[in-house]
């Protein structure tokens, strides 16, 4: 198991752009944490000045104001403790980083808000926390942590200005790849996105999102729940739709309690609304590419209406039901011409609206299941776990993959306020960890 005490960011003095913070020490509850130093890491062959300026599609400009986090956790290997080869894979991570750089060379860049471009001028990533949409900030962060034991830690954060789950998803195996096979070879990226979906100075999706926790109008909390294979084995068969996926079963218990967290707040049964992304990629015609560069999704949504009482079947059919009408939808998006462009953009319209109603129970649900995440290996074997982290947001949930592959884990974010309730919920109690 990993040992998290008193990670340690490595510098090998070898950075484009070196920072050194001196001694810098910070307590984390009982974690000591040194920071010894942040660097930006460039692309290992400058960009061509040809594709200096890398158009963002009218997908990216609906995109919300936040970053997509994830971390990777890795154990010791052999119950070695020794940091000296984690040192090493460190430094390999770092060159491998700058390779895999030059074939993503938009995320080295810096987007431009007036022009709505990013300007791929080989900045670089940096190891630091980072915010969206100003000229100064990176868009993407890289930390790497290594535990006394002999563990390691991943982290990333991705801009969701130009970066989605796939993309990110595509970076780090991708990155993985370039460590296993030392060939680029299968991981180049499609960078046309903007050429199906051309920009056309959208307001971005709010979802009135704070920037970072200390800007938050609330106190939020958030907590991994687990559904592992028996559970939900136990809800397919409590549920008369044989086809529906693992991912709507645990959403429908997850939003049927987050309905009734809403009820006992307000005394009374409101209108609740629930969207869920859909992953473009694979779903039109032509299909997009696998490692298309950006946001490419869709938003499905659900309602149930003030008043009505529903059980765990029938949120079953609404969710699955939604779903699947509008992947049909999403078929046609690039042949359809502005009806198709009206599939996508609509929903992102009729969101907004609904989440300026204050009588409305709006909720927001993504499914990072089924991205490769437990592949990616540095050489230090796969990952023991791949995670979220806290972000400042209240009744939206992540799905990922539990780390056994059988199961799924739900990351909730609540206002702190709500959590207790929606813990003592009995489907809660009943199917989760």
């Amino acid at each position: 198991m990993l040992c998290a005490t008193r990670p340690i960011k490595l510098d090998d003095g070898k950075a484009y752009k070196h920072k050194k913070v001196e001694q810098q020490t910070l307590q984390h509850n009982t974690m000591k944490v040194q920071i010894l130093s942040k660097k930006f890491v460039k692309p290992s062959i400058p960009t061509p000045p040809g594709l200096r300026n890398y158009n963002i599609s009218f997908a990216d400009e609906l995109a919300p104001t936040v970053n997509l986090p994830l971390i990777l956790y890795y154990p010791a290997a052999n119950g070695n403790t020794a940091t000296a080869n984690l040192v090493s894979v460190s430094s390999q991570l770092e060159k491998l980083l700058e390779r895999t750089l030059t074939l993503f060379y938009p995320l080295a860049g810096r987007y431009i808000k007036q022009s709505r471009l990013v300007d791929c001028n080989d900045q670089g990533v940096e190891y630091v926390e980072l915010a969206a949409d100003e000229v100064s900030d990176p868009l993407v962060a890289i930390q790497v942590n290594i535990f006394e034991c002999g563990g390691l830690a991943v982290g990333g954060c991705f801009s969701h200005r130009i970066a989605d789950v796939s993309t990110m998803a595509s970076f780090i195996c991708g990155w993985a790849t370039l460590n296993q096979t030392k060939s680029t070879h299968g991981i180049f990226p499609s960078l046309d996105a903007a050429s199906f979906f051309p920009g056309r100075g959208l307001d971005k999706f709010s979802m009135n999102l704070p920037r970072s926790m200390k800007n938050a109008e609330f106190k939020s909390a958030t907590k991994m729940f687990a559904f592992n294979k028996k559970a939900i084995s136990t809800l397919r068969a409590m549920c008369r739709s044989p086809r529906v996926s693992s991912v709507q079963l645990v959403n429908a218990i997850l939003w049927k309690a987050l309905i009734g967290v809403d009820r006992e707040k307000h005394g009374r049964s409101r209108a609740s609304v629930l969207i869920q992304p859909v992953n473009l990629r694979g779903k039109t015609n032509p299909p997009l590419a696998q490692h298309t560069l950006g946001n490419l999704w869709g938003l499905g949504t659900t309602q149930v209406k003030a008043g009505d009482n529903m059980a765990f079947q029938d949120v079953v059919d609404l969710l699955d039901g939604s779903i699947r009408k509008y992947v049909k939808d999403c078929g046609d998006v690039l042949s359809n011409g502005e009806d198709g462009y009206e599939v996508v953009i609509n929903p992102f319209l009729e969101s907004n609206k609904t989440m300026s109603n204050s009588e409305v129970n709006f909720c927001s649900f993504t499914s990072w299941c089924k991205f490769p995440f437990y592949e990616a290996d540095f050489g230090l074997g796969k990952p023991i776990w791949a995670s979220a982290v806290n972000m400042p947001l209240k009744n939206v949930v992540i799905v990922m993959d539990g780390k056994k592959g059988d199961g799924i884990e739900a990351w909730v974010h609540l206002d702190a306020a709500d959590m207790p309730m929606f813990e003592q919920d009995s489907d809660i109690i009943a199917f989760a960890t």
